[in-house]
């Protein structure tokens, strides 16, 4: 069995709601299977005041908290995020600082070492912002971040319409799939989900052949 987490933060659900449909594209393709993690708050570092927002986090607040093992302990992983101020949102930032536990440095003036398990391991990033503005430059900012363990990114690319339609507004784009949280209607739009759903699956098809290509 191919093991992939989904490892996200989410301040009002929608971000949960886009991991849960990654989540439905991993377990899509046979002999993958999803395990959803979240990301908590900061102690004592609230998230931004808004109106039911103890009743929105509710949906998600038995998933069981992340924790770096997370991304070593599988055969790929996705990695989510709300979108502050053009990048990833403070709690995704600080558990992203606390890899550094994966790393050794055996002296301060020798090179310090990933964990080699973390060497070409299918990985693939989502976020979830208000209104749509900088949702790239916070996927690649999460990029920047793994890019340091050797990770391999999946991208969505154009595998659908929805990806390129000129006429549609809403998130997702070829870097990853991504919902407009305020935007009027219901978000994730059902075809915010549905590129998040094709990159699920973009993401397991990868992690089967990293694993199998491993296991020979």
């Amino acid at each position: 069995m191919t093991r992939i987490n989904v490892i996200f933060h989410s301040v009002t659900g929608h971000t949960a709601k886009l991991a849960a449909a990654i989540a439905e594209g991993i377990e899509s393709l046979d002999g993958c299977t999803a395990a959803l993690k979240q990301i908590p708050e900061l102690p004592g570092q609230g998230p931004v005041t808004m109106t039911n927002l103890p009743a929105r986090k509710e949906a998600f607040a038995a998933l069981p908290v992340a924790s770096t093992d997370d991304m070593l302990d599988c055969d790929g992983f996705a990695f989510g995020s709300a979108v502050y101020w053009g990048n990833m949102s403070y709690a995704a930032k600080y558990f992203l600082d606390t890899t550094a536990n994966l790393y050794t440095l055996s002296a301060p003036d020798q090179p310090a070492q990933p964990n080699p398990a973390m060497f070409g391991k299918p990985v693939t990033v989502f976020t979830g912002g208000g209104n749509g503005l900088a949702n790239e430059p916070a996927i690649l900012s999460i990029y920047m971040a793994l890019s340091f363990f050797g990770v391999t990114l999946v991208t969505v690319g154009a595998r659908l319409p929805e990806v390129t339609d000129p006429k549609r507004h809403g998130g997702g784009n070829t870097l990853g799939a991504g919902t407009f949280s305020r935007v009027p209607g219901t978000r994730p739009s059902g075809d915010e989900c549905a590129i998040a759903r094709v990159q699920g699956r973009a993401l397991a098809e990868t992690a089967r052949a990293w694993k199998e290509r491993r296991r020979d």
